[in-house]
């Protein structure tokens, strides 16, 4: 199963990048309170966010930064870095066994935040038996 393609406008993170694009190595996008199963977009978050505080938050981010998807990706063939996706929201009807992600694409909100909390997986459906 291919990644999903991550468009994030959470730009207050080490990780974004202009044009929406995610530049992490992966993304983990988890349920806000744990124990608790998510019902809406707003009851998930990225995990990953890491705020952008000048030259030191990105110090502390570089550990997860996708190098060769930056250079190879956007650079030379003008598509989108591609994170690898790691999701434990079980409820999602996009959440598959072995805590992957089936959609196509996954959209990252939370334009201004200062913390996790303050992002959320906007793709996320409540998955329907």
């Amino acid at each position: 199963m291919p990644e999903p393609v991550v468009r994030c406008e959470v730009d207050t993170c080490t990780h974004w990048l202009p044009g929406n694009v995610c530049a992490a190595n992966n993304i983990d996008i988890l349920y806000e309170e744990e124990g608790k199963m998510a019902q809406s977009p707003e009851q998930t978050e990225c995990k990953t966010f890491y705020n952008r505080r000048g030259v030191t938050s990105y110090l502390g981010s570089m550990d997860n930064v996708n190098w060769l998807g930056m250079v190879e990706e956007p650079l030379m063939t003008g598509r989108q870095t591609t994170p690898t996706v790691t999701c434990t929201v079980e409820s999602c009807r996009f959440w598959r066994e072995g805590d992957l992600c089936d959609a196509d694409e996954i959209k990252v909100s939370g334009q201004g935040a200062n913390e996790c909390q303050d992002t959320n997986c906007g793709t996320y459906e409540e998955e329907r038996s």
